[in-house]
């Protein structure tokens, strides 16, 4: 008897529980899959718009004037957000339902980025006048560092790559001047004529003089030459000031008594080399920018988020060095989504996608290159390295040259800038992103120094400025 007390008692205990963790383990699971569920459409909407701002940006012969890419950009949230609704579900005429739980999109391009956050207006009900938040595409942001030291007062517009625009008072005096700056000591010079460009670990470029490559080469020594004679002593990291006006030192100690000559460039402060001066002080402005500006328009989200339709408290998400990495060497879109009910918890991630094929930036590790077989190939290919060593030649070309557009006069057909095919063994093989050059053969490291060249000098600049001094 008391053997089927126990068991009744046991039941009476055991069998609610059981059902009460059999539904809350129910409910967990459920939000697990819903968070991935979320993840994927938050990935695949960027990626959507990603692809979008890549097509209207290749198709646009304008898209490095200032106005198009930002019509651009918008037309890439447009997209953005449509396809973020459709993946919940809802309607595209809905697409805004889901907008109140994006605190921001970043855009990071060639020389800055842009935010797309909320931002307050006035609006007037009955004659009474009324404050709202509304998500806006903010002014584009360039990546810049200002230094003040005595009477000299600069601003340096940084890039992704080597090209800088500076300009400011020196000593008193206005100047400006824009272009890349290059180790001077790979260059062979002759009465202030660059004539050839050492390549590391073969035999030097021999440069054709009305060659965009040898225009590339040429207009960085007499670049780097002026920047390291008039501005080098003035860009250190102590005399580097804030947008609000405030020195950097004040708030970041490593900043304080750190007096390298960022722009005085030579082999051991080469400007395309990661572990240089130039490129970690570079770098270190780009971050402290994004940070900074990013979380204001976090800050103003948080604070009136009730007035966008939700209630969400948004903790910025901690980017990894990865992620940084990635930010900082590329074209991408970072779309950061909050407040999402998921069962039991509140969504809360980001996701960042790069741009592979536009205008804004010629990547090194985009360059394609075509042989004489009529096929382009990626640079470490190995096919493309047997072809070579066979007494092929070869020609490099931006990679978004190979890539299909819609006609201009027929939507339905496309049409191609390089009509060649691409190669089998790229396609169907992973090839190492990261470059090795020093495992090329001399042959193929000219045409890579020579079509980097060609192609960043031919690359519009929307920040050029010609040497001028007042």
């Amino acid at each position: 008897m008391k053997l089927q007390n126990m068991t009744v008692i046991f039941s009476i205990i055991i069998i609610p529980v059981t059902l009460i963790l059999s539904a809350y383990i129910g409910i967990q699971m459920d939000t697990v899959l819903k968070m991935q569920k979320y993840d994927t459409a938050l990935m695949g909407a960027t990626h959507d718009a990603i692809a979008a701002f890549e097509l209207n940006t290749i198709s646009n012969k304008y898209s490095t004037n200032a106005d198009s890419v930002r019509r651009d950009i918008k037309a890439a949230i447009n997209t953005f957000s449509t396809s973020l609704a459709t993946k919940f579900g809802m309607s595209g005429a809905s697409s805004n339902s889901v907008m109140p739980y994006i605190p921001a999109l970043v855009f990071t391009l060639y020389d800055g980025y842009y935010i797309y956050s909320p931002h307050e207006y006035n609006y007037e009900v009955n004659g009474e006048q009324k404050t709202g938040y509304e998500h806006i595409l903010k002014p584009y942001i360039h990546y810049t560092g200002r230094y003040k030291t005595g009477n000299s007062d600069i601003v340096v517009n940084y890039s992704l790559d080597n090209y800088v625009t500076i300009y400011g008072y020196v000593n008193g005096k206005y100047e400006s001047y824009s272009g890349y700056l290059i180790d001077r000591n790979a260059l062979v010079v002759h009465n202030g004529n660059v004539v050839e460009y050492r390549l590391k670990g073969g035999d030097n470029l021999i440069l054709n003089q009305d060659d965009s490559a040898k225009k590339y080469y040429q207009e960085a020594y007499d670049f780097t030459n002026w920047v390291i004679a008039k501005v080098s002593g003035i860009v250190t990291p102590h005399n580097a000031i804030r947008s609000d006006g405030k020195a950097y030192r004040e708030f970041y100690p490593e900043f304080i008594n750190d007096n390298r000559e960022i722009l005085k460039i030579s082999s051991t402060n080469d400007p395309e080399d990661r572990a240089s001066d130039f490129v970690q002080h570079k770098r270190t402005i780009m971050r402290l920018s994004i940070q900074e500006n990013l979380n204001n328009a976090i800050k103003v989200y948080n604070e009136h988020s009730p007035s966008l339709g939700t209630h969400s408290n948004f903790k910025m998400p901690i980017l990894t060095e990865d992620d940084w990495e990635k930010i900082l060497t590329n074209v991408n879109m970072i779309s950061f989504m909050e407040g999402m009910p998921v069962g039991t918890k509140i969504y809360n991630n980001y996701t960042i996608v790069t741009s592979t094929q536009n205008k804004q930036y010629i990547n090194p590790n985009s360059i394609y290159f075509v042989d004489n077989t009529n096929t382009y190939h990626r640079i470490n290919c190995p096919v493309l390295a047997n072809n070579v060593r066979n007494g092929s030649g070869l020609t490099g070309y931006k990679s978004i040259d190979f890539r299909k557009l819609p006609d201009v006069e027929d939507k339905t057909k496309y049409t191609y800038t390089r009509k060649e095919y691409a190669c089998y063994t790229c396609i169907v093989n992973s090839l190492d992103e990261d470059i090795s050059l020093e495992e090329l053969s001399s042959i193929v490291l000219k045409e890579y120094y020579h079509a980097l060249a060609k192609e960043r000098y031919e690359l519009d600049k929307i920040t050029k400025m010609i040497k001028y001094t007042k």
